[in-house]
């Protein structure tokens, strides 16, 4: 009498084992999306600096290389440096200057550690620059963030001179306020 009992409750396992391990469908992550044409279903696009060229009479060359000048960061760190500290202090004077200027901060890393670690090292250290701007008077809606790891090295080379050179963050300055898509 039991062994039916055993048999239909071994079934009925199975049945919810083969269900749970089922077939998966392609892929769980998202499809990588163009930039050019953002998916209107996607419910959040990182915002943009708009592309609106800078007019030649609103910021001269040595204010622009300021804007544009790297700052550096010590190895597995993303504290901010005297140094760092001042050349941002010297871009928080322009950028409160000259007020339908926007930034867009792009933090990197060396290649050492992992992909996963390195993209959030390298968002850590865009976001210490964002948050001392800030401090500075310059307002969110004029400052943008992105992180790209390792991805993008100034010097490809597998030594300590090429990984400081890529331990950075890296601005670009447009005309107008940020774009919210």
């Amino acid at each position: 009498m039991h062994q039916p009992l055993r048999l239909a409750a071994s079934i009925v396992t199975l049945a919810l084992f083969s269900v749970g391990c089922g077939h998966r469908t392609k892929a769980e992550m998202p499809e990588p999306q163009n930039e050019e044409s953002p998916s209107a279903a996607s419910p959040y696009t990182p915002s943009t600096v708009s592309a609106e060229p800078i007019p030649e009479n609103l910021l001269g060359r040595a204010q622009r290389a300021t804007l544009e000048e790297r700052i550096s960061f010590g190895y597995d760190q993303s504290e901010l440096s005297p140094a760092a500290r001042e050349i941002l202090s010297a871009k928080a004077e322009i950028l409160g200057a000259v007020p339908s200027l926007s930034l867009r901060i792009e933090g990197h890393a060396d290649e050492r550690g992992s992909d996963e670690y390195n993209l959030a090292l390298s968002n850590r250290r865009a976001a210490a620059a964002m948050r001392f701007l800030g401090s500075h008077g310059i307002t969110p809606d004029r400052l943008e963030t992105v992180g790209y790891g390792e991805e993008k090295p100034l010097d490809p080379a597998e030594n300590e001179s090429a990984w400081t050179r890529n331990r950075r963050d890296e601005f670009q300055v447009s005309s107008g306020r940020l774009a919210q898509q």
